[in-house]
């Protein structure tokens, strides 16, 4: 186990849960700390779904259509992949915790404002994408920071759980939220989805003001590199003092197993944008016949099946901890993906979506704990944001080649396609030695 040490005492005694029985998997809910985080951010997701129905719905019933809606979200969109940057950047320099504090306070404002605004008046465009350009905005300072802060409140062997956990409550609360919202946009008003919204920002506020995240857990490369010189006075801010900067760029050109994981995530992010977004709709509507509700089936058993690999992923815990296990999980999901794309019914296209979305839960859940755990902290969140980045700003370009292409030549050799240039990317991430050992 790494040594656990606070920054205000260079030799603390380690700060460890309570014994509780239960399941493996609800270890990392026994720290103080991360059972405030896993509870706000289940509040907040679940909020999240509120504003994703509102949104549309009043821009579509009272906002000017379709068109006026593609403007609004287009305001969200473009600021999102920019701040996810300086999200990092700040994470490092701030703590992630103060990071993801004023960026929910500030999102609790704006869907605040945009429940104001909609409330019984038509609001002007201008209002409406200004106030979700900065939503976008602060989601995008928000994302490397949630994505950096585990490794502050939990030892690393806990790591794996937590997010396999955090991953599969999650996913349950974006598959129930939608209907929830649904049902409460629909007899109320839009506005009403917003308030209830900011509500949840609230609650997520509160609870990360109350994390004292007073003993910080270092990485394995680093449980052996404190000195006495790191010694501050012993108060919350010292435990919030911001790590030694150093160089990114000059980690990642030096890093060469950074490079691949780089394009695995790439790589990843442009196929989940023209095969999930484009071709698989386009199979479903077409070569399968399946119809919207088919199509709703299909997407459910990606569902069901992202939320059983996130939970069996938290219940492997660290027997699932290397590099080229990650590999291997992304590997496996291809077969499932090139059976999808010639799915004779219904039936079987949600059988291999189910595979799929087991399988891709595995290597997202062990990609994450593998970068909490091997990277150093004091760059994480900016690599965090370098990541983000990479998935927000590679969607629009992942979409637009993803429909042209299905146009062209298909929804079946695009899946194809997507799925061997997937595999390519596995295979050179396999030949690096430094990623396998990690």
């Amino acid at each position: 186990m790494s040594e656990i040490y606070s920054p205000a005492v260079p030799h603390a005694a380690p700060v460890a849960p309570r014994r509780r029985r239960g399941p493996a998997m609800l270890a990392p809910l026994g720290y103080r700390d991360y059972r405030l985080l896993f509870i706000g951010q289940l509040i907040s997701s679940i909020g999240n779904t509120f504003y994703s129905v509102a949104l549309p719905w009043y821009m579509l019933t009272q906002g000017g259509g379709v068109i006026n809606l593609g403007l609004v979200l287009t305001a969200y969109g473009a600021p999102l992949g920019v701040t996810t940057l300086l999200g990092g950047w700040l994470s490092d320099k701030l703590r992630a915790r103060r990071v993801m504090l004023i960026s929910d306070a500030a999102c609790a404002i704006v869907t605040g404002g945009l429940a104001w605004a909609t409330f019984g008046v038509h609001a002007p465009l201008w209002v409406i994408a200004a106030l979700t350009a900065a939503m976008g905005a602060f989601e995008g300072l928000f994302a490397p920071a949630s994505q950096a802060i585990a490794p502050d409140l939990l030892p690393e062997q806990q790591l794996q759980a937590a997010n396999g956990l955090f991953y599969a409550l999650m996913r349950l609360a974006q598959m129930l939220g939608p209907s929830l919202a649904g049902i409460v946009v629909a007899s109320a008003t839009a506005s009403d989805g917003f308030a209830i919204d900011a509500v949840t920002f609230v609650a997520s506020v509160t609870t990360l003001i109350f994390i004292r995240n007073r003993v910080t857990f270092p990485a394995a490369n680093e449980a052996n590199a404190t000195t006495t010189a790191s010694a501050q006075p012993s108060a919350e801010g010292a435990a919030d003092a911001p790590l030694a900067p150093t160089s990114l760029w000059r980690f990642a050109l030096m890093t060469p197993y950074f490079l691949v994981l780089l394009l695995v995530l790439l790589v990843g992010n442009l196929f989940n944008g023209a095969v999930m977004e484009v071709a698989i709709p386009a199979l479903a509507q077409g070569p399968l016949h399946a119809g919207a509700q088919g199509y709703g089936f299909i997407l459910t058993g990606w569902g069901a099946g992202a939320l059983a690999g996130a939970l069996l992923a938290s219940a492997l815990g660290n027997r699932v901890n290397r590099g080229y296990q990650s590999i291997l999980f992304f590997t496996a999901q291809i077969p499932f993906i090139v059976a999808l794309a010639y799915s004779v019914n219904t039936l079987m296209a949600i059988g291999c979506m189910a595979a799929f979305g087991l399988l891709n839960s595995l290597g997202n859940v062990s990609f994450l704990t593998l970068l909490q755990r091997k990277l150093p902290r004091s760059l994480l969140g900016r690599i965090m944001g370098v990541f983000a980045f990479c998935n927000f700003a590679t969607l629009p370009l992942s979409v637009a080649v993803g429909g042209f292409a299905t146009a062209r030549f298909g929804a079946t050799p695009v899946i194809v396609g997507g799925a061997l240039i997937q595999l390519a990317a596995m295979v050179i991430a396999l030949t690096s030695r430094d990623l396998r050992a990690m």
